[in-house]
């Protein structure tokens, strides 16, 4: 990807005098921000005095992406280096991939701030969060052409929203874009030696952003944890498909908080009735969004705890009675079992009434253009499949991936391009195959980061088309490193995103990295087993029978003192190791960064 600094023009400085001064070379105007009483003031005023942009303490930078407000000061956070990740409709999109934090206020960072903004960085450092300044990336190619190409972001998506307030008098569209967090992947390719464009665009709702066992099921206002929309848009020449899919956590109170077992046990809260309620909220605020009809599947085990989990959820679905919402519970693991995950086509045909060609959104727009007046609308996309699993990570990566692979299948045949078999994973043909597989497991490693810390599981399936042993062992791995992270560091990083979305007022709230995780208490039970484990063996060589099997000649001096000893030692030891996992097991919050809000 090309830095952008060298592809578009427009320069952007930040210089220091009685406050922070904006300028853009194209403007003639400038924004002058400044902290009265702990207040931010933010002014736009004519540019009227002469400034050395080349100065050591001017800053040039790409974007603004608002105001944070820490335990002491205020901060200004821009973006210092970005990349082009291409255009949709000759409208350019970039990736943020550095931040910097601005003090508002003449002063240095103090240690307490320091250490915020360090656990700021790190989510910035995924590089997970995109913009444009002409593009509206929080609405879906539909609703964007809908509004007649008109700034009309969606809150949700929106994660910068709360940062721009302070400039909301002083024409803020024009000095901030709007920010989202999630994928934006833009390939390019030939099909019947046409140019073609395939972009996979994830959105992720800021509402009720979190980590994985912390942030479960839906809060009272129907807000839903994990939850993301993902877009496919395909272009063939001027003619333009987009396809919209949603992920997220069942709509009910429910949580699955750590406890350090590998699968902490499920538990819903509150009655059926507030959980209606709740689910309810949740769906009409999705029909606000355009698409009223809804499919929703459900990929959870119809067994153990998940079988509760999908019995509640199906009967608060028939509570609603609601005729647009249809519920489809397909138990992946078992459908699927033995690596066979030629069966979703199973799943596809229960959908097959709702995914023709005719469901999607396509237009024409005249090549080099971007005029939203003269588009040629010929289909809308009326059904949108609402996908879930527990997580709403891996099985849902995989059924979403096969849902777009079938719709894009759909596309080719009105191009003429015929399928030999009706398979969930039929491949594409040429270069397409890999293209369209790379940007879907990039997705689904994306999302799974986010939430879990590690890239996604079953990722071969989406990446090779088939499930193989080596991506069964890659599984192995990453569901270790997302038990450790998830038991001992997912509590510290909830704060951070708590922060970032001004849910934590650090004025009034602090929290703070103990010194004692749960990584200490592990290495210390390791030590721990290892000195058991070189007293037994001090123990059998001073035996008289193992030294005589061994063929080693050594005289037994006070063996039975030895012996009570180091089963006094092995005692201490079992003792010790017992006392720290019943600690850890029910006191864990001792050793774990907790979230400081409740989710």
């Amino acid at each position: 990807m090309a830095d952008a600094s060298q592809i578009y023009s427009q320069k952007k400085y930040l210089y220091r005098q009685d406050g922070l001064f904006i300028r853009f070379n194209d403007n003639d105007k400038e924004l002058i921000i400044r902290s009265q009483n702990g207040q931010i003031d933010v002014q736009l005023r004519q540019k009227f005095q002469d400034v050395n942009l080349q100065q050591s303490d001017c800053l040039e930078f790409n974007a603004i992406y608002g105001i944070i407000t820490l335990r002491q000061l205020n901060y200004l956070v821009v973006v210092v280096k970005a990349a082009s990740i291409s255009s949709i409709m000759n409208l350019p999109i970039l990736q943020a991939e550095k931040f910097q934090f601005i003090p508002i206020e003449d002063k240095k960072i103090n240690s307490k701030d320091a250490q915020y903004i360090a656990g700021l960085q790190e989510i910035f450092n995924t590089k997970t969060f995109y913009y444009s300044d002409q593009y509206d990336l929080t609405n879906s190619l539909q609703r964007y052409i809908e509004n007649k190409g008109v700034r009309k972001p969606l809150s949700q998506f929106w994660v910068n929203s709360e940062n721009s307030k302070p400039f909301r008098l002083c024409n803020p569209e024009q000095w901030i874009p709007i920010f989202i967090s999630g994928l934006i992947a833009i390939k390019y390719f030939k099909l019947n030696e046409i140019d073609c464009q395939i972009c996979l665009i994830s959105r992720r709702d800021k509402r009720r952003m979190g980590r994985r066992f912390i942030s479960r099921g839906a809060d009272l206002d129907g807000n839903c944890s994990n939850f993301a929309e993902t877009e496919q848009i395909f272009r063939y020449q001027s003619n333009y498909f987009s396809f919209l899919q949603s992920r997220g956590s069942m709509p009910f109170k429910w949580i699955q908080k750590p406890d350090l077992k590998w699968a902490p046990k499920a538990k819903i809260l509150g009655d059926i009735t507030t959980n209606t309620e709740i689910a309810q909220k949740h769906f009409s605020d999705q029909f606000q969004l355009g698409i009223q009809r809804h499919i929703l599947v459900n990929l959870i085990d119809k067994k153990g705890t998940q079988n509760i989990l999908g019995n509640y959820y199906n009967e608060i679905i028939n509570r609603l009675k609601i005729d647009n919402l249809r519920y489809i519970w397909f138990d992946f693991h078992h459908e699927c079992r033995g690596m066979k995950y030629q069966n979703l086509s199973k799943l596809i045909n229960m959908m097959a009434s709702d995914l023709k060609l005719e469901d999607q959104f396509n237009f024409d727009l005249k090549s080099g253009t971007s005029q939203l007046n003269i588009i040629n609308v010929m289909t809308t996309q009326k059904c949108i499949i609402r996908t879930n699993c527990v997580d709403c990570l891996d099985r849902t990566n995989v059924v979403q991936s096969v849902i777009a692979r079938h719709q894009l299948w759909n596309i080719l045949q009105k191009l003429g391009i015929r399928r030999n078999t009706n398979l969930a994973m039929e491949p594409f043909p040429d270069k397409l195959e890999q293209i369209f597989r790379d940007i879907w497991t990039l997705n689904a490693d994306t999302i799974s980061l986010l939430y879990t810390g590690t890239g996604a599981l079953k990722t071969d399936s989406t990446k090779k088309g088939k499930r193989t042993v080596l991506g069964a062992i890659e599984d192995g791995r990453r569901s270790i490193i997302r038990y450790f992270i998830g038991n001992f560091h997912d509590g510290g990083i909830q704060n951070n995103i708590d922060v970032l979305t001004n849910k934590i007022d650090l004025k009034k709230h602090q929290f703070n990295n103990r010194f004692f995780t749960g990584w200490h208490c592990l290495i210390l039970i390791f030590a721990s087993v290892q000195f058991g484990l070189w007293k037994f063996s001090g123990l059998a060589l001073e035996n008289q029978k193992m030294n005589q099997f061994l063929g080693i000649q050594k005289k037994q001096e006070n063996n039975n003192e030895q012996l009570k000893m180091t089963i006094a030692q092995f005692v201490l030891v079992a003792t010790g190791m017992f006392i720290i996992r019943t600690f850890i097991l029910s006191k864990y919050k001792l050793f774990v960064r907790e979230a400081k809000l409740n989710h």
